[in-house]
C-alpha cells in the first residue's frame, strides 16, 4: 500500500496562487478568514450562509478542543498531494508546514469514515494511524469525491490556534 499522508508535515494548497498571496502569507502567516472581517469573501459568506464556521467548528472541533467557538479556522491536511501523481493537486504550489507550528490545544484531525464525521486530538499517535488509514488509494478514491467541498471525505486538520500558524519562506513550494 502506497502512503497518502505524512505524519511529520501538514499542507495548505494554494489554489489560487500569485505573489501577492505568498507574500501575505509569508507576512502574516496562514490566517483564518474571521481575522480579515473587512474581506469580500468573509462577508460574502457570512451573508450567504450565516453561522457557517460556527456550525463548522460545532462538527470539527468542539468535541475535541471543548471550549467555545474562536475564530474561522485554518485548514490544512496531512494529505502529501506529491505522492499522489494522478491528484489535480499534485503540482499546486503549497505551504508544507512541519507539526511542531500546529499547537495540539487548539487543533482537531478530522475526517469521514464509513459514513460518518471522525474528531479526534492532534497527536503522534492519531497522525500514525491516520496515515496508516489513509493510503494513497484511499485518498484517490474519496479526495473531491463532492466537488463543491474536495477535503471533506479526507483527513485534515482544523487549526484553530490565536495569531494562525507562522509560515516561512522554506514552507513554500512551487511546482512546475
Amino acid at each position: 500500500m502506497m502512503q497518502g499522508c505524512s505524519t511529520e508535515y501538514v499542507y495548505h494548497a494554494l489554489l489560487n496562487t500569485g505573489d501577492e498571496i505568498i507574500d501575505s502569507i509569508l507576512a502574516n502567516g496562514l490566517r483564518p478568514l474571521s481575522d480579515f472581517p473587512e474581506s469580500e469573501r468573509w462577508q460574502q459568506i457570512n451573508a450567504q450562509l450565516p453561522g457557517f464556521f460556527e456550525n463548522l467548528y460545532e462538527m470539527v472541533a468542539r468535541p475535541v478542543l471543548q471550549r467555545p467557538y474562536m475564530n474561522a479556522g485554518v485548514f490544512v491536511s496531512p494529505i502529501d498531494f506529491r505522492l499522489l501523481p494522478d491528484s489535480f493537486m499534485h503540482n499546486k504550489t503549497r505551504v508544507k508546514i512541519p507539526v511542531s507550528r500546529i499547537d495540539s490545544k487548539y487543533a482537531s484531525l478530522t475526517y469521514v469514515w464509513k459514513g460518518e464525521r471522525i474528531a479526534l486530538p492532534f497527536t503522534a499517535e492519531n497522525r500514525q494511524r491516520v496515515a496508516e488509514l489513509w493510503t494513497a488509494d484511499l485518498v484517490n478514491e474519496w479526495f473531491a469525491k463532492d466537488n463543491s467541498k474536495i477535503f471533506f471525505y479526507v483527513p485534515q486538520i482544523a487549526v484553530y490556534q490565536p495569531g494562525g500558524i507562522p509560515v516561512e519562506t522554506a514552507d513554500i513550494e512551487q511546482f512546475v
